[in-house]
C-alpha cells in the first residue's frame, strides 16, 4: 500500500543522510542596526501595525536580492513601510547598478556577501527558485531576517531544511503568500472563523495567467535547473493552495493530480527551428487540475493555467458552506459576493466600517478609494516589520517558513499523484510534532 506524502517521509527516501541541523552561524554582527527578534512561538496572540517603532529610533534596513518585476514591487512596499531600502542585489554589477539607478536605491551589489556588510536587518529573496537555499542559509549565517519569495526551496527537502535552519536562528522567517492579505479575503477568513459560513461543502478556485500562451512564450521557469522540476503548480500552485489552506483553516488529506502541456514543440529563444527543449528532470506544466480533499471533510476542486488568455493574472475562489456562499475574483479585488437561498445575495464592499473586527485593520482607506494587488505586498510586510520591530514571542501574523515547508509537501504529493496516475494520501505528523 503507498505511503502518505510527509516531510519526514520524503526526506529520508531522497536524501536520508540529510542534516537538518542549521548552519554554524557568525557571531551577531556589530551594526549600530542591530536585529532586535527573538525566536517566535505560533500559539499566541497576534500583533498588529501598532506595534512598529515610529519614534526617533533609526529605521529598520533591507537589501532586496532581484530587480525584476516582484522584487521593484517589494522595494516600493518597503518603503511605505518606513523600511529603507540600502541595497539591491542582482547576477551582475550591470544588471544592479541599472535597477538601483532606477529605484533610487544607494547601493548596488553583485551578490549578497556585500549587501550583508552593509549592516541590514533582513534580506527579501526574488531570485529564481534553484538559488532560494543557498541564500536563505547565507543570510542566517549572518543573523539577519529572511524574507523570501515563494517556493521556499525546489523541493521538501530543502524546505525542510531552511524551516529548521530559521526556527534555530531565532530570525523572523516568511514566505510570500501576499494573496492571504487582500482585505477581502481576510474576510472571508474571518467570517469562516466567527461560524459565520458554518460547515464548508466545496471549493473552487483557481488561478489563471497567460505567461506562456504564445509558443514562442519563455520563462525561466520552464529550465527545471533555474526553476525546479515543475513550472505551474510551484509557482502559482504554491499561491493557491496556501490561499485555499488559510481560508479553511485546516490541511489537505489526500489529492490527486494532472498536469497538461499547452505547447509541446516550445523551444527556448534564439534556438533553431528543429530543436526541442531539454524536458529532462521537468514535468513541463503549463496547466494542471486538481481535486483535494481536507481534514474537515471539505473538497476543493482547483485549477491552474499559465495559458489562460485575457487574465494577466487571476484569482478566483467561491466556496460553497452551510449558512452561506462566497464568491471574490482578485480582477474585482474590492468586491466579495455572499451568496443566500431564501434571501437576497449580498455585494460587500471592502469598507472598514461593514467588515469583521479581526479584517477591518487589512482596510487603510475609506470605501472609495480601492486597493489592489500592490498593497498586498505592503500589508504582508507592515506585519512582518512590525514582528521584526517588537522582538517579542508573539504569533507570526503571516505565512513563514513553515508554510513555505507545508506547500512544498503538498508539491511533492502533486508531483507524485501525477506520475502514477492515483490519489495521494498526505501525513502532516512531522509537523505535529513540533507544534
Amino acid at each position: 500500500m503507498p505511503r502518505p506524502i510527509s516531510g519526514v517521509a520524503v526526506r529520508t527516501a531522497r536524501r536520508g543522510n540529510l542534516s537538518t541541523m542549521p548552519p554554524k552561524r557568525q557571531p551577531a554582527r556589530s551594526s549600530e542596526h542591530p536585529c532586535p527578534a527573538r525566536s517566535i512561538r505560533s500559539d499566541s496572540e497576534d500583533i498588529g501595525a501598532d506595534t512598529i517603532q515610529h519614534d526617533a529610533s533609526p529605521p529598520l534596513r533591507a537589501a532586496v536580492i532581484g530587480p525584476g518585476t516582484i522584487g521593484r514591487i517589494h522595494v516600493d512596499a518597503l518603503r511605505r513601510n518606513g523600511v529603507e531600502v540600502v541595497s539591491l542585489v542582482a547576477s551582475t554589477r550591470e544588471r544592479a547598478r541599472a535597477a538601483a539607478d532606477s529605484l533610487r536605491v544607494p547601493h548596488a551589489d553583485e551578490g549578497l556577501a556585500a549587501a550583508l556588510d552593509r549592516g541590514i536587518d533582513a534580506v527579501h529573496i526574488c531570485a529564481p527558485n534553484a538559488l532560494h537555499r543557498e541564500l536563505v542559509l547565507q543570510a542566517l549565517h549572518h543573523n539577519v531576517h529572511v524574507i523570501c519569495e515563494k517556493p521556499l526551496g525546489i523541493d521538501v527537502v530543502e524546505a525542510a531544511e531552511l524551516s529548521t535552519a530559521a526556527r534555530e536562528a531565532g530570525v523572523v522567517h516568511a514566505v510570500c503568500f501576499n494573496n492571504r492579505f487582500y482585505p477581502l479575503v481576510q474576510e472571508i477568513a474571518a467570517r469562516r472563523r466567527e461560524g459565520l459560513l458554518g460547515r464548508t461543502f466545496l471549493v473552487r478556485a483557481s488561478i489563471a495567467d497567460d505567461t506562456l500562451w504564445h509558443r514562442n512564450d519563455w520563462d525561466w521557469r520552464l529550465d527545471p535547473s533555474i526553476g525546479g522540476p515543475t513550472v505551474v503548480s510551484s509557482t502559482t500552485g504554491s499561491h493557491l493552495l496556501d490561499l485555499v489552506m488559510f481560508l479553511l483553516g485546516t490541511r489537505p488529506t489526500a489529492l490527486c493530480a494532472t498536469f497538461g502541456t499547452a505547447h509541446d514543440d516550445r523551444r527556448p529563444p534564439g534556438s533553431e527551428a528543429t530543436e526541442q527543449m531539454d524536458s529532462t528532470g521537468s514535468f513541463r506544466d503549463d496547466l494542471a487540475g486538481l481535486l483535494v480533499r481536507f481534514s474537515d471533510g471539505t473538497q476543493a476542486v482547483l485549477s491552474l493555467s499559465h495559458v489562460a488568455a485575457g487574465h494577466p493574472y487571476r484569482v478566483q475562489v467561491e466556496i460553497d458552506a452551510e449558512l452561506a456562499g462566497v464568491s471574490w475574483d482578485s480582477e474585482r479585488p474590492n468586491e466579495l459576493l455572499i451568496g443566500h437561498r431564501d434571501e437576497p445575495n449580498e455585494l460587500l464592499v471592502a469598507d472598514a466600517r461593514h467588515m469583521r473586527p479581526c479584517a477591518q485593520r487589512f482596510v487603510d482607506r475609506a470605501g472609495a478609494y480601492r486597493e489592489g494587488f500592490d498593497e498586498t505586498f505592503r500589508l504582508l510586510f507592515r506585519d512582518i516589520y512590525a514582528h521584526i520591530a517588537a522582538g517579542n514571542d508573539a504569533q507570526a501574523p503571516y505565512p513563514t517558513f513553515i508554510d513555505g515547508h507545508r506547500q512544498l509537501v503538498v508539491h511533492e504529493a502533486i508531483q507524485t499523484s501525477v506520475a502514477e496516475s492515483r490519489w495521494v494520501d498526505l501525513d502532516w505528523s512531522a509537523f505535529d510534532s513540533h507544534a
